[in-house]
């Protein structure tokens, strides 16, 4: 009998020891800008895995069985998710995303009267253009910060973090030609220097915002897992000063930098709070036609790439008039306003089209227009209805190889990736992503174009008359 009891003890123990351990959970709060799919990769979880909380009925259900489409989560979900396994970096999020982004946080911000204010070695610094003019500093921030779409803020902060030169001298040690100490091939001058910072902070933005960027290489080689439950302009900033610092100095950075930046400017989240939301719930993109006349043919030669720099948000697609022409001569055809609106800026090639009506492109949702030979008589500020004539597509503003139309949407200051959960739709067509830069297609119901440079019948669009 004692035999047979410690044979059961021990196949007893030995089924204890086999048995799985319970499933470990945590919870999130969703924020606006989630996608399930950047949830499921920050968290390491399948999408099926991924549970919220309804009441009623009171109990815990799939979210994958309760979204509409594959669009923006609602803000305040509750959600249960598998634990990751492992280690992560700091949690504390430091910086709201409406001080990342040029958003209305940043709309009243005047970088030449702060530097003015502060009498820094910024504030009477002068760079030599290609033009040969000279260009203050606080010109050179506004320039890349509207290009970009980053907080011109945020672009001073993390100066003054490198060479303390937005406050007070050029510290000691900092060089006056990498004010950023980022040296390399053409990262001379303070233009260049702002243009790599603001391809750090996009880079970590947007691949938050995606569910491409779950990790960060630190400047001394070590990585650092993400934490799940960040936000894109807490990313944006860890993904920026790990390009400096290893990890006991990166830390220390993020914490020194949080402090800087409310000496600097005041309590961001104060700010955030008042401009409100990137994205309220329910965001749709407004109804926009094809921009050419109609009877009109054009061809789709760019799927989704950057708005501006090399390696940006793809939240551009390029349109050629009339089918591929290797020539930059301004085209006869005419580009066409997508809806009504306020034009908001224009600069050479360039016309930025605000939809909500209170001429700023910091609210609300906006267009932008490249490479345009803009028709003579259009000002900032002006009321242009849909279908009206804008310009001539052409190579002006920015490299080109062919006179083409390269456009772009922002919502409240932010990029909308063209082929991302709210896709831009032109006339019906329906933008979708295909791995590659300036890969993807055009789909209109059964209809599917896909974009290629080299402008055949097979990429063309016609726009019907109307009746």
């Amino acid at each position: 009998m004692i035999p047979d009891l410690r044979r059961l003890a021990c196949l007893a123990a030995v089924t204890l020891a086999a048995a799985p351990a319970p499933l470990q959970f945590v919870f999130y709060e969703t924020q606006p800008g989630d996608t399930l799919t950047a949830l499921a990769a920050r968290f390491d979880a399948a999408p099926a895995e991924i549970a919220v909380y309804l009441d009623p009925p009171g109990e815990w259900q799939p979210l994958t069985g309760k979204l509409p489409g594959p669009g923006l989560l609602p803000a305040g979900l509750r959600l249960r998710l598998p634990a990751p396994t492992g280690p992560a970096g700091p949690a504390e999020r430091r910086l709201p995303d409406q001080e990342v982004i040029f958003s209305a946080a940043a709309a009243d911000f005047n970088p030449q009267a702060y530097l003015d204010e502060q009498g820094g070695y910024l504030a009477t610094f002068l760079e030599r253009q290609v033009s040969g003019m000279p260009a203050p500093a606080a010109a050179l921030i506004q320039q890349v910060g509207l290009e970009n779409s980053i907080n011109p803020r945020l672009l001073l902060a993390l100066l003054e973090t490198r060479c303390g030169c937005a406050r007070g001298p050029l510290a000691e040690g900092a060089n006056p030609v990498y004010l950023l100490g980022v040296q390399g091939w053409k990262l001379n001058g303070l233009y260049r220097q702002l243009v790599w910072l603001q391809s750090q902070l996009t880079a970590g933005y947007y691949g938050w915002r995606a569910g491409t960027l779950t990790e960060i290489t630190l400047a001394d080689g070590s990585t650092v897992r993400l934490a799940p439950t960040l936000n894109a302009g807490t990313v944006a900033l860890q993904h920026t000063l790990a390009q400096w610092y290893g990890r006991g100095e990166w830390e220390a950075a993020l914490a020194d930098f949080t402090t800087l930046y409310a000496e600097m400017f005041g309590d961001p989240w104060a700010r955030a709070e008042a401009a409100g939301p990137i994205f309220p719930p329910g965001l749709e993109q407004p109804a926009l036609s094809l921009p050419w006349l109609p009877g009109h043919t054009w061809a789709y030669v760019g799927g989704p790439h950057s708005v501006w720099e090399k390696n940006g948000v793809e939240a551009a697609i390029d349109l050629n008039p009339g089918g591929l022409r290797n020539s930059c001569e301004p085209s006869e055809e005419w580009a066409l306003a997508m809806a009504d609106g306020v034009i908001a800026r224009l600069g050479e090639g360039l016309l930025v089209l605000d939809l909500d009506g209170d001429g700023s492109e910091h609210t609300g949702w906006a267009l932008l227009y490249l490479h345009l030979e803009i028709r003579p008589g259009l000002k900032v500020g002006q009321m242009v209805g849909q279908d009206d004539l804008l310009g001539h597509p052409a190579c002006a503003g920015g490299p080109a190889s062919s006179a083409h139309l390269h456009l772009a949407r922002k919502y409240n200051g932010e990029w909308m990736p063209a082929g991302g959960p709210l896709p831009f739709t032109l006339g019906g067509w329906v933008v979708g992503d295909l791995p590659g830069t300036y890969k993807g297609t055009l789909t209109n119901g059964e209809t599917v174009i896909t974009a290629c440079q080299c402008g055949t019948r097979a990429t063309y669009i016609r726009r019907p008359r109307q009746p």
